[in-house]
């Protein structure tokens, strides 16, 4: 049986830790397929421009993915200052006012995986037609675009449903289940499946709750493409193995779970002796409480903290972070709410290195308070961690990890 995969092919680097890539969601969702599966018929329908052409057959040189490539003036570049930032695109999306339709007659009548695109509207007609909107900024439905499937699933985050629902429903409403079953009912959809990120995915069928799919702790995490993984690897174990939506959504997870470990995708027989070395994450309804220790005393210190506290919000944490919530101010101010804030917190998340006497003061009240800490240290030397490896704290040197095994704890 075969799969026909369209969406963006862009460029991808990141600044730190710094990664290259000639992939997008649908190169990453076609390179994914190849490796769970090097028999299974895929075909990739990708614009890129001419001069990118040679260094796309070389990513998919020992696969037998086959490529059916456009051309256009410029390939699409993505930049991460690190793994969790928003990336700039290259050229700007705002630019990009009247969208071509790019219509792929070849993938029309079969099995399509269909991920949005920034430089045009997509056009098919499938049998079968898995879609991830894969537009943060103005995802569009499939009606819009006058895609249609026999059987239409959709694989989509929790923004760009907030997003369809707040801006097509002419309604207002915060019931998660309610969005979904609008979304299911206005596409006429058989399925849809919510990505929740760190949390796990949600599985949507008719008017039933399926089921919460879990996702599973790793080592580490480098999150760039994951959600296209987990799309690649649920159309593959969907339409391919034919499991049932809960099932094929397990299989994503934990392929999932592999490739952000990994940063590339395993064959599919080896998922199952994986699996076993895993840890569910079970979600708590409880949103918890993170003390934001870190130095602000030059612009590339509150620069971290910034981007700490965007992303630990984005986690879904209640964030208290003193350069935020009190600024520098005398000793006497600002010593006794810091302590207050700390034995309020659940979490003490710490910015350690340059060693920062404050910081490390936090640090120790925190663990005498009983609190648990997570150390983030890029650079500091093993010597200078040992006391608080030696007093339970959890310390990694990686921030997308840190953060991730932080909404694990």
């Amino acid at each position: 049986m075969a799969i026909h995969i369209l969406g963006g092919v862009y460029k991808e680097i990141c600044a730190w830790p710094e990664r290259f890539h000639l992939l997008g969601s649908a190169g990453r969702a076609a390179q994914c397929i190849t490796h769970l599966s090097r028999d299974t018929d895929v075909t990739l329908h990708a614009q890129i421009a001419e001069v990118d052409e040679q260094a796309l057959k070389e990513v998919f040189a020992f696969s037998k993915c086959k490529l059916n490539i456009s051309y256009q003036e410029k390939t699409i570049e993505f930049f991460y200052d690190h793994p969790l930032a928003t990336p700039k695109i290259y050229p700007d999306p705002a630019k990009f006012f009247e969208l071509p339709i790019y219509t792929e007659h070849d993938a029309n009548g079969g099995n399509v995986v269909l991920f949005g695109m920034i430089e045009s509207t997509p056009s098919v007609q499938a049998d079968t037609l898995i879609y991830d909107p894969q537009n943060a900024r103005n995802p569009k439905l499939l009606s819009q675009m006058g895609c249609t499937g026999e059987r239409v699933i959709y694989v989509l985050n929790e923004n760009e449903l907030s997003h369809f629902y707040n801006g097509h429903s002419g309604a207002s409403s915060d019931c998660f289940e309610e969005r979904v079953r609008w979304l299911l009912d206005h596409e006429r959809a058989e399925c849809v499946v919510v990505k929740c990120g760190a949390q796990g995915a949600y599985v949507y069928a008719g008017e039933s709750n399926l089921g919460w799919i879990p996702a599973y702790e790793t080592y580490t995490v480098d999150p760039i493409g994951s959600g296209d993984a987990f799309v690649a690897a649920f159309s593959y174990f969907k339409l391919i193995k034919g499991l049932d939506h809960v099932e094929a959504a397990r299989y994503a997870s934990i392929s999932t779970a592999f490739y952000v470990q990994n940063g590339i995708l395993t064959e599919e027989e080896h998922l199952d002796e994986f699996s076993k070395s895993l840890k569910e994450h079970t979600p708590e309804k409880v949103t918890k409480k993170v003390y934001l220790a870190g130095p602000f005393f030059s612009v590339s210190q509150m620069w971290l903290i910034n981007e700490a506290k965007a992303n630990l919000e984005a986690f879904g944490f209640d964030v208290f972070s003193p350069y935020h919530e009190l600024g520098i101010g005398p000793a006497e101010y600002v010593a006794p709410k810091d302590i207050a804030a700390i034995d309020d917190a659940d979490i003490i998340y710490a910015i350690f290195d340059g060693h920062d006497p404050g910081t490390l003061f936090e640090i120790g009240y925190a663990i005498k308070a009983d609190k648990k800490v997570m150390v983030f240290s890029e650079q500091s030397a093993k010597e200078q961690l040992k006391m608080y490896q030696g007093t339970g704290c959890l310390i990694e040197n990686d921030f997308a990890t840190s953060l991730y095994k932080l909404s694990w704890l």
